[in-house]
C-alpha cells in the first residue's frame, strides 16, 4: 500500500484524486434523489461505475477519489450520518482493489498486456473479477459495521451494496474503460505514467495476495450471511431478523482482516512493465 501515501507528493496524482471525486460525487448527487434502496442509507447508484474505472487509471488516486467522493456525495446529497464513516472506507477498497489486482489477475503475456483498458477478452475478464471482488469487499465493510450499529441487518445490505455497485461496473464498466484510455494514455494522466516505480508497493506474492483478496472478499459475504441468517434469523430481502449481533461481527472480522493482509501483499510493480519495454 506503499503508493497510496507516496502518492500525495505529486502534485498531477493530487489533481487526479481531486477529479475523481467531484466526478464520483457529482453523479451520486444527481442520483441520491433517485431510487432509495435503504433511505438514509443507499440508493440505486449508477455512479458505481467509475471507482473500478478509474481505479485502473489512476490507481491510488482512483481510490482516495472513490473514498473523498462518496463522502462529498453523502454531504451534499442529504445522506452523511454514522454509516458514512464506513461509507468512506468501503469506497475506498471498492477504488484500492481493481488495480492491485490487474497485475496478478492478468499476467505477463506481451508487451501490452499491462495496459489498463479492457481490449481483449483477458483483459475482460480481468476487469469483472477485480470489480465483482471490490464490490463484495465494499459491501461486507460497510454492512459489517451499520450491523454491529444495529443500523441495518448485515445479509441484506451486504448482499445489496454488492449487487449495486458490481451492476453498474459489469456493462458499463468496460465500455467506459475502452473509451477513456486511449485519451488519458494519451495525455500522460495513466498513474504508471505519473508514479516512480520505487513509490509503489512491491508487495510479497501477487497470485497469493489475488487469491486471499477474493477469500476475504467473497468468504466475508458468504460466511456473514449463513452466520446472520442462521444466528440472527435476518433475510435477504428486508429488515427481518436481529442487528448488533456479536457472532455475526466475529465471523466477518477475519475476513476483513484478510482484505488487508492481501493488500499489503498485492503489488503494482507489474503495471510498469509497459513502460519499461
Amino acid at each position: 500500500m506503499k503508493e497510496v501515501f507516496t502518492m500525495w507528493k505529486n502534485t498531477r496524482m493530487i489533481i487526479l484524486v481531486a477529479l475523481s471525486a467531484a466526478i464520483y460525487a457529482a453523479f451520486l448527487i444527481v442520483f441520491k434523489g433517485g431510487i432509495p434502496i435503504v433511505p438514509g442509507i443507499t440508493e440505486v447508484r449508477p455512479a458505481n461505475v467509475f471507482p473500478p474505472v478509474f481505479s485502473l487509471l489512476f490507481g491510488p488516486a482512483g481510490a482516495w477519489g472513490s473514498a473523498i467522493g462518496n463522502l462529498i456525495g453523502d454531504l451534499f446529497g442529504g445522506t452523511l450520518g454514522i454509516g458514512s464513516i464506513f461509507g468512506f472506507f468501503g469506497n475506498f477498497f471498492l477504488g484500492f482493489i481493481p488495480y492491485k489486482m490487474w497485475g496478478a489477475l492478468f499476467g505477463l503475456v506481451g508487451k501490452d498486456d499491462m495496459s489498463q483498458t479492457t481490449n481483449s477478452g483477458k483483459k475482460l475478464v480481468a476487469f469483472e473479477i477485480a470489480a465483482l471482488t471490490a464490490a463484495a469487499a465494499c459491501g461486507i465493510i460497510i454492512a459489517w459495521y451499520l450491523d454491529l450499529a444495529s443500523i441495518v441487518p448485515f445479509a441484506f445490505l451486504s448482499v445489496t451494496i454488492t449487487v449495486n455497485n458490481f451492476a453498474a461496473a459489469v456493462v458499463l464498466g468496460p465500455i467506459l474503460l475502452a473509451l477513456l484510455y486511449p485519451r488519458v494514455k494519451r495525455w500522460g494522466l495513466v498513474w504508471t505514467d505519473i508514479m516512480k516505480e520505487e513509490d509503489v508497493a512491491a508487495g510479497g506474492a501477487k497470485n497469493l495476495g489475488s487469491i486471499l483478496m477474493m477469500v476475504g472478499s467473497f468468504g466475508g459475504l458468504i460466511v456473514g450471511i449463513l452466520v446472520a441468517a442462521g444466528l440472527a434469523g435476518q433475510t435477504l430481502y428486508g429488515f427481518t431478523g436481529d442487528q448488533g449481533q456479536t457472532a455475526v461481527w466475529l465471523s466477518v472480522l477475519p475476513f476483513l482482516v484478510l482484505i488487508v493482509i492481501a493488500s499489503l501483499m498485492l503489488s503494482g510493480k507489474e503495471q510498469f512493465v509497459e513502460e519499461e519495454d
